[in-house]
């Protein structure tokens, strides 16, 4: 079959990109070396060193069933007594997670009637993070599968027949079968506006990507809303060892510098999938979170939306569930 690529002109434009990268790999790396002498925390109470939670992503809670359609993951994480610092605000987290993205057109068998490729990723991540009085550090490694072996296009088809009694999609096209690693690096610092019973928050967030599915800087800002725990200790970080409790709420906006999204593109290092587009190289994030912690109970809710991610698509949005249970 012959390969088919839809250009975008907006491709073009990757050394602005690729500038952005490394000023935020500079700025994110440069608070490593004064993290062991910053850290002013004291020491936990309780003795909660460890959380499994499952997370459920889907938009058809909102009605629709296109582009990044669902994702579900189960995640560790564990809070380590003597980590690199030694300060007991260090955590590890290991997670397992599929994601399924489709085309607009479900139904269709031929490719010229797609604005992208049927993407399902399989990916297991290890990471480390790093918790100051009002800072933050967060390393993750990702490794996965894209195509048919990442099992993602069964399980909607299944799900499809078996749960919503409908035409299963035909994920005709879908990325050929690859192998992704990724790096993802990020920093967060905080300032507390006002303190509980209604504490209020902003945080700025920036985020790179580098790696065959995923190059990006991500810059976030987020405002938070209600009673909550300090950043070292708060669910909005997801950290652990506290039950303390918290109700509060967030909103959040990014926007995202684009290098390349493998999962539209293909695998950087060369990819032989029939169908692929250009990704646009600036992408609009926004979100609500509204988070509860009840003892060893955390529950969140969130509401996703993002602008096109290539220029044959439109924008989306999408809604998450997750429990977790800390021990």
């Amino acid at each position: 079959m012959t390969k088919i690529s839809k250009a975008n002109p907006k491709h073009n434009i990757r050394e602005p990109v690729l500038k952005f990268l490394f000023l935020g790999m500079a700025l994110i790396f440069n608070t490593l070396f004064s993290f062991g002498q910053n850290e002013t925390n004291a020491p936990l109470e309780n003795k909660i060193d460890h959380q499994i939670g499952l997370r459920h992503d889907n938009d058809l809670f909102l009605l629709t069933d296109r582009y990044y359609s669902a994702g579900l993951f189960l995640t560790y994480r564990r809070r380590l007594q003597k980590g690199v610092f030694r300060s007991g605000n260090e955590q590890l987290v290991f997670s397992l997670g599929e994601e399924i993205i489709t085309p607009t057109d479900l139904k269709s068998k031929d490719i010229a009637d797609l604005d992208r490729p049927y993407a399902g990723f399989l990916g297991f991540t290890g990471g480390w993070s790093h918790a100051g009085k009002s800072s933050l550090v967060e390393g993750n490694l990702l490794f996965g599968v894209a195509g048919s072996a990442s099992g993602a296009g069964t399980l909607q088809q299944w799900f499809h027949k078996a749960i919503v009694s409908s035409d299963a999609p035909t994920w005709v096209g879908e990325l050929e079968n690859s192998i992704h690693t990724n790096l993802y690096v990020a920093y967060t610092y905080e300032w507390q506006l006002a303190p509980n019973p209604f504490s209020v928050h902003v945080a700025a967030h920036p985020q790179i990507a580098f790696g065959t599915r995923d190059v990006y800087f991500h810059p976030e800002l987020t405002a938070h809303f209600g009673r909550r725990n300090t950043l070292s200790s708060s669910m909005a970080y997801t950290r652990i060892g506290s039950t303390d409790r918290e109700t509060f709420f967030v909103l959040r906006a990014g926007y995202r510098f684009v290098g390349r999204n493998g999962l539209l593109e293909g695998n950087a290092l060369g990819d032989d999938s029939v169908f692929l587009v250009s990704s646009n190289t600036t992408v609009f994030y926004g979100g609500f979170d509204f988070q509860v912690r009840r003892g060893k109970n955390e529950f969140w809710y969130g509401y996703r939306i993002n602008s096109a991610e290539s220029g044959h698509t439109e924008a989306h949005q999408y809604m998450l569930l997750s429990y977790a249970r800390n021990f």
